[in-house]
């Protein structure tokens, strides 16, 4: 900030003339998104003469249920207009409680059910876009589809005319009862004499199919930074995986490195393919993942729109589309809408599986298709936590008391190394008196201060960086522990004593606007966990270095400050771990006896030293000799 602020001041702006103001006035009202779909709509029936708006009595709707979700669709765009994940079993029996809160209840079909909405009220498009410009919705999301339900089958068919007349547009989607994936069939067909072009520009042809992902648990206004990174739309292009968050550029610092975008039109972006093209697009949020996936026919790029406040996902792009008299092109997509966990993309049926079955309708699915998920480099390792706290959760059902049956366990696996530990934390406070001799008598040279210190150390068998090694060695393990309790599904919404959600900060009670910070939440387990903090570091603190001793202290208030805004599980973790640490410090401390290691030969004797060391007059006599 301070930089840009001293070395890159903003211009004043540049008073415009009126051919300019002309010029630019319909730029710059589409540079930020409309997040109101009614009202896109409102404006593109106004200013299309082509299309009639379609009245009420000529929509129809259709809802269709599977064992984990609940759609609904309208012949109006052909599209999806809902869609909801609901409490369902899972394969090997368990419960998988998705809306523990009762404000996620509905009414589904006459029926009440427990589901939570993934649409945003904007619903899935699966519909062309013939001019980038009209992003983020599509023309097509005002004609009215002819349209049939087959319920056996549980599938959906919607066609309609292109805008121009020249081809026919037919939508085809198929669901199974006990899948989280669906397939969409999209069919182009020329019904003209002549051979004819997809576009009339001639150029790309857009498909849009999932938008940004909910649910919006609160007001966009009330995002913090942590809230915005929930919400990201990725895509595989040529064995690269890419992300983005929702509502941001995917500009970076160099793409606008001296004046290389100057007069492009940086609103939207187009990556294209050499050699695997793409493989497939999504949009997600905290929980939860949409992802299309094109099985037969890869489109040639995605186009990604950069407008501050988007939320149109990721669109494919195909190459120019030409289609002969009465030629027509079939596009099959696999659709997975579901849990970012490897679980969720399982499938139930195994003839569905295209690994187990090569005729399965599903065939040509990626296999990085869980890359989708975004949850790092630990996933291994965070995949194994979620499944050791599920299993401990199906003999105490509270995930409150698994985080700390957990924390337990993962302190009794590694044992050896936190005794190494904490024996070496007793030997360094045991010599903690010697070094103290030392940086005084030595205290104007720092290098045969060093010396003597280490000198000291392997007379007596200590190393001072032992007690560094385990730390080192969980640091992946807890990036792994953080991924676990922030982004799992299971914590989400579950209670422990005070605490009403693990996926949140334990807020008790928030205070009214204060100036200059705004509203401050209390939260009541960060405090907890920094009081620990302390108390180990007075436990474990052996230097004598004033500053190092202050900086020991500081480390708790920053920890304070990381932890502050953290899922109330994360920090409970954190908490029970500085617990046992603590007591097993102080068990070490009262019955561990540890012994020095004993001299070489060549050495002077441990006793010999420490009788000098400790000798009375020992600091005036060497006064004396300097």
């Amino acid at each position: 900030m301070g930089i840009n602020y001293f070395f890159f001041p903003p211009q004043p702006p540049k008073p415009k003339t009126v051919d300019e103001t002309a010029k630019t006035e319909g730029t710059d009202k589409d540079k930020t998104v409309t997040p109101d779909p009614k009202a896109e709509i409102k404006k593109a029936t106004t200013e299309s003469p082509k299309l009639k708006p379609v009245k009420p009595e000529e929509e129809k709707k259709f809802s269709l249920k599977t064992d984990s979700f609940l759609v609904r669709f309208s012949s109006l765009g052909g599209r999806i207009t809902e869609y909801y994940i609901k409490d369902h079993k899972e394969p090997d029996g368990s419960e998988f409680v998705i809306a523990k809160d009762p404000k996620f209840q509905i009414e589904f079909d006459g029926q009440t059910e427990k589901a939570v909405e993934l649409t945003r009220g904007q619903g899935f498009d699966f519909n062309i876009i013939e001019d980038k410009d009209t992003i983020p919705f599509s023309a097509y999301n005002l004609v009215n589809f002819s349209s049939s339900y087959n319920a056996e089958t549980k599938t959906v068919i919607f066609e309609a005319p292109s805008l121009d007349g020249k081809f026919t547009i037919q939508k085809k989607f198929q669901f199974f009862p006990s899948e989280n994936y669906f397939k969409f069939h999209l069919t182009l067909k020329n019904r003209t004499a002549e051979t004819i072009h997809i576009s009339p520009t001639k150029s790309d042809v857009y498909f849009r199919s999932f938008g940004s992902l909910g649910p919006i648990l609160k007001k966009k206004e009330d995002f913090n930074d942590r809230d915005n990174a929930h919400y990201f739309r990725y895509y595989y292009l040529d064995g690269s995986f890419k992300d983005h968050i929702d509502g941001t550029t995917t500009q970076g610092f160099f793409d606008n490195l001296l004046g290389s975008n100057e007069g492009k039109d940086t609103r939207y972006e187009i990556k294209k393919g050499s050699n695997d093209k793409v493989d497939f697009v999504g949009t997600g949020s905290r929980y939860f993942i949409g992802v299309i996936d094109p099985l037969d026919d890869k489109p040639a790029g995605v186009l990604l729109d950069n407008r501050k406040g988007n939320e149109t996902g990721v669109l494919l792009v195909y190459d120019n589309w030409k289609l002969g008299p009465g030629e027509e092109v079939n596009l099959d997509y696999a659709a997975y809408v579901g849990v970012r966990e490897l679980d969720g993309t399982a499938f139930r049926d195994s003839k569905l599986d295209p690994k187990i079955n090569k005729d399965s309708v599903f065939a040509g699915l990626s296999e990085s298709l869980d890359k989708s998920f975004n949850q790092g480099i630990t996933t291994p390792l965070r995949n194994g936590i979620v499944w050791i706290l599920k299993k401990i959760y199906l003999v105490i059902p509270n995930y409150g008391w698994a985080i700390v049956i957990f924390a337990i366990l993962f302190k009794l696996a590694f044992y050896p190394l936190n005794k190494k530990q904490a024996e070496s934390m007793k030997k360094m406070q045991e010599l903690s008196p010697q070094i103290k001799l030392i940086n005084e008598k030595y205290a104007d040279d720092p290098k045969l201060k060093q010396e003597k210190t280490i000198e000291l150390y392997k007379k007596n068998g200590t190393n001072p960086m032992a007690g560094c090694l385990p730390m080192l060695i969980q640091i992946p393990i807890f990036i792994a522990l953080y991924t676990a309790f922030s982004d799992t599904v299971d914590l989400w919404n579950s209670p422990f004593l005070w605490i009403k959600d693990l996926s949140e900060p334990d807020t008790v009670f928030t205070t009214p606007k204060l100036a200059f910070i705004g509203a401050l939440a209390i939260n009541i387990l960060p405090l907890i966990m920094v009081a620990t903090q302390v108390v180990q570091s007075k436990m474990t603190t052996v230097s004598t270095d004033p500053n190092q001793k202050m900086m020991m202290y500081m480390m708790p208030v920053i920890m304070l400050y990381f932890f502050w805004s953290m899922p109330a599980g994360v920090t409970m973790y954190w908490t029970m771990q500085n617990i046992l640490s603590i007591a097993q410090q102080i068990y070490t401390n009262k019955f561990v006896k540890t012994e020095n290691k004993k001299p070489t030969p060549s050495g002077p004797a441990p006793a010999n030293n420490a009788s000098a060391v400790a000798r009375p007059g020992f600091r005036n006599q060497n006064k004396k000799k300097k």
